[in-house]
């Protein structure tokens, strides 16, 4: 079983504490940073023209952090969070209007890559709680008017100019009080990967905002926010590997069905939604559930909690995480099967995952293949490939229908549900 240490650091301006914070992190963080070369990073200049002109109310901050590190030229450069290297997060993410307002989130990622902070700040007018990363950024975080925010990965490759998703929570809790305010000045701030942020706020106005790079925010009323965009993923075999449909569609039932806050965070901590892939960086390593008229957040795990408010003082507790439980979505295990009591036995939807995956890139390597070959039989050979998927996906979707629902065919093919049956029965 793997164990961390869980800190949190109350310091209204930055100053020892957050020293220490850096010096312990910033080797690592530097080589993140730098490991594409420096020459892939923007010159100090230019990140900090970045940062006056999009986030001016931060400028005060960002410059102590700088006198803190000493000065150092990378690390100014870094923690303005313009243009940053990729980063891809997991995540599921709820907000709920009643019975009381809640935002409910897991943070899938690998622990390596995890600042284990929580974090307690004023560092303009509002005093601002949440989950440390990026030295500053935050990945949730609620405010003491009792916006709250999330963020998960949106599911679309590639990034743009822009600053890293941790620092735009950051700035929305800073200078906006509610989700209308919030979302006006998301507006004007480019993100430089695509990411869905879930907001929240004492009035239950809950929205779901997909942003990216060189694109206006596409803001939903779903309170449900995995890792891809609204209902069908654009990218279906990304979503396959994090299982990121599937998740959605339990939380939104959750919904559906009315579940309150503590029946919703025993749905995050549960099959299909929880996460074990801790080797793959995609391991559930908190489960945070932000109540803003209580002005505290509760993380939880399936060994214990710990509540944090906008009072609380710091502390430091021990977190063991469950590596063996609970079974991921749509696994049965068999009696006999590799599964042990230690949780060390052979995961089958990490198998099939990968099979999959192996077998979607072979496949897609020998079409390309194919079809920039000059030899004619590789024309009819693509042409009878052509035929065998057509029968391969009927053959496909009526075992998917068998093993779940004609609904949920219907779904992944983007299709009515009438005409998924229609074609495939």
């Amino acid at each position: 079983m793997t164990s961390f240490n869980f800190y949190a650091i109350t310091e209204d301006r930055p100053s020892t504490r957050w020293k220490e914070l850096f010096d312990t992190v910033w080797p690592g963080y530097r080589a993140w940073y730098l490991r594409d070369g420096d020459w892939a990073r923007p010159d100090l200049a230019t990140a900090e023209g970045k940062l006056c002109h999009y986030m001016p109310e931060l400028v005060p901050t960002w410059r102590r952090l700088v006198e803190l590190a000493d000065g150092d030229e990378t690390a100014a450069r870094m923690l303005t969070l313009w243009n940053p290297p990729k980063f891809l997060p997991g995540c599921s993410q709820v907000a709920l209007r009643s019975p009381e307002p809640a935002l409910l989130r897991n943070y899938d990622y690998g622990l390596e890559l995890f600042e284990q902070v929580h974090s307690s700040t004023r560092y303009g007018s509002r005093r601002v709680i949440g989950t440390s990363d990026c030295l500053w950024g935050l990945l949730d975080g609620m405010n003491e008017d009792g916006l709250a925010v999330s963020l998960a990965f949106g599911g679309r490759p590639g990034d743009g100019d822009g600053f890293a998703a941790p620092l735009v929570v950051r700035f929305l809790l800073e200078v906006a009080g509610d989700v209308p305010e919030a979302l006006r000045r998301l507006e004007g701030i480019p993100v430089s990967m695509y990411y869905n942020l879930t907001l929240l706020d004492t009035k239950g106005n809950a929205v779901t905002a997909y942003v990216g790079p060189g694109m206006a925010p596409e803001v939903t009323q779903d309170p449900v926010a995995t890792n891809h965009r609204g209902h069908s993923p654009e990218y279906p075999e990304h979503a396959r590997r994090f299982r990121s449909v599937e998740r959605k569609n339990i939380l939104s039932e959750a919904v559906e069905d009315g579940c309150d806050v503590e029946e919703m965070a025993d749905a995050m901590l549960g099959p299909g939604v929880f996460s074990n892939d801790y080797d793959n960086a995609f391991g559930t390593l908190y489960t945070a559930v932000y109540r803003p008229l209580r002005g505290e957040v509760e993380y939880r795990w399936h060994s214990r909690s710990w509540t944090r408010s906008l009072t609380s003082t710091e502390e430091m507790i021990i977190v063991a995480l469950d590596e063996g439980t609970p079974d991921p979505i749509g696994v049965s295990r068999p009696e006999g099967s590799a599964s042990d009591a230690d949780g060390t036995g052979s995961d089958p939807i990490e198998a099939v995952a990968g099979t999959v995956a192996e077998l979607s890139a072979t496949a897609s390597q020998a079409i390309h293949d194919l079809a920039h070959s000059h030899d004619p039989a590789a024309f009819s050979a693509l042409i009878g490939l052509s035929a065998e998927v057509g029968e391969a996906l009927g053959t496909s979707a009526r075992i998917l229908a068998e093993h779940n629902s004609w609904a949920r065919v219907a779904e992944i093919a983007d299709v009515s549900r009438q005409a998924a049956w229609q074609r495939w029965r």
